[in-house]
């Protein structure tokens, strides 16, 4: 069967910088069935010229309304299936548009499996075929005194795979030569931040072998020679065991030792984690400080970390000579002026020393399947059945404060002041390299 995928996005942009990883892992999935051609399309006309069967749309939630456009584009030229799958209508299900036949619900690969086997048997399958698929939304009509109508039906929840070293390594012939190839070493995350939905998204974490890691850096390496690699994981060092083990895979596996970028937790950064760390030729750890105020760190990170936890942190990067990206958030519900002043001058302090060797920051954003998005809700902050899911945007570029779902106590004018700091402060880092 010949399928072709998609990933949504603001057609407005400049072009991807990134690899759409989870159609990528897709594609290596589905064609190692041996029965699948499967295309990673950049646009409707490329999708159409493939001649595909099924076409498949993935999208998060600030890019929902572009899938929108995509399918009903699509809608007007063929009426082929259409399935929807991603973080967006993994949180949100209700939402699934009339265009769809399906939406896929959290990890996609042996519930695409299974809805494509059926498609390839009946082309438009009854709602009771599809009830029979786990992990999917699919429309039920119902009839009533008035007229029809389509509700979304859940079916039961999909159990994740168990063995993630049965993934195949994701597709990676989509990519533009001149962008960064990355990996991820691990699927979801241990921990649950009010504001992050990877924990619900992947509902259990589970880490790749180090053999596995070791074999598609490798592949990686060999393919492209780069002179740094990122792993993209939610948590990479979690564990200092695994560290070794991946020090000693990576040492009889890879044609050179390249450097590394990762992401750490500040309350798990110890000495023998940096040490392991630095062995294994990591140059950035990326780890989300948040804030400096202990009150809105309790909120963010649910009293995991103290503003001490973090300054440790940094203190034993630095010592170790592995260079700390922090990202901030500021916009947080109990966050008041002075809180934000001291993430400033904690950020400042800190770039001042080296010990951060640069930040990133963003407004607080109530993504589906947070603790903030249904805060939003009780307070009635976000209507979820009128929302605009393009203000859920964390492109810098494309903040628009008048449209932002301001969940801060202050007033926006002054709200405003402090990401226009903040903005400026992080543009400058890109100015003076």
């Amino acid at each position: 069967m010949r399928i072709a995928l998609i990933e949504a996005s603001d057609p407005e942009r400049p072009s991807q910088v990134y690899m759409p990883m989870g159609l990528a892992y897709l594609k290596s999935w589905l064609e190692r069935q041996g029965q699948h051609q499967v295309l990673l399309a950049r646009s409707v006309r490329d999708a159409l010229a493939f001649h595909p069967k099924v076409i498949g749309i993935s999208a998060v939630s600030p890019n929902f309304p572009y899938a929108r456009e995509l399918a009903r584009s699509i809608r007007q030229q063929s009426d082929i299936p259409l399935i929807l799958g991603g973080p967006h209508i993994s949180s949100s299900p209700h939402t699934l548009p009339p265009e769809f036949l399906a939406g896929v619900l959290g990890e996609g690969e042996v519930t695409c499996s299974e809805l494509l086997a059926l498609l390839e048997t009946i082309s438009t399958p009854q709602t009771s075929e599809l009830a029979k698929i786990n992990g999917i939304a699919y429309h039920q009509k119902e009839t009533d005194s008035s007229a029809p109508v389509a509700k979304v039906c859940l079916t039961s929840p999909r159990a994740m795979i168990e063995r993630i070293d049965d993934i195949p390594f994701p597709d990676r012939s989509w990519a533009d030569p001149n962008v960064p190839l990355w990996s991820f070493s691990s699927r979801g995350c241990p921990f649950h931040c009010t504001f992050c939905s990877t924990a619900r998204f992947w509902s259990q974490y589970r880490l790749h072998s180090p053999a596995y890691v070791a074999k598609e850096l490798r592949q990686i390496l060999l393919s492209r020679r780069p002179s740094l690699h990122i792993f993209m994981d939610d948590l990479f060092a979690a564990n200092l065991e695994r560290l070794r083990q991946l020090k000693a895979n990576f040492a009889t596996e890879l044609p050179y030792s390249v450097p590394l970028s990762v992401t750490v937790r500040a309350d798990l950064v110890t000495e023998a984690i940096c040490q392991a760390l630095a062995d294994l030729n990591v140059h950035f750890c990326h780890l989300g400080i948040e804030s400096a105020s202990d009150r809105v760190l309790s909120y963010l990170k649910a009293q995991t970390t103290t503003v001490e936890i973090n300054q440790r942190a940094l203190d034993l990067l630095q010592k170790y000579q592995l260079a700390a990206v922090g990202s901030f958030i500021i916009g947080a519900p109990n966050e008041e002026d002075e809180d934000i002043a001291a993430t400033w001058k904690f950020i400042s302090s800190n770039l001042e020393t080296g010990k951060l060797k640069s930040f990133s920051f963003g407004p607080l954003v109530a993504f589906p399947g947070t603790k903030v998005w249904e805060y939003g809700c009780e307070k009635g902050i976000i209507d979820p059945e009128h929302i605009d899911w393009r203000s859920l945007d964390i492109d810098l570029r494309a903040f628009n404060l008048e449209k932002y779902t301001l969940f801060s106590p202050l007033e926006r004018q002054r709200f405003g002041y402090w990401f226009n700091r903040f903005h400026e402060r992080w543009n400058s880092q890109f100015r003076h390299r």
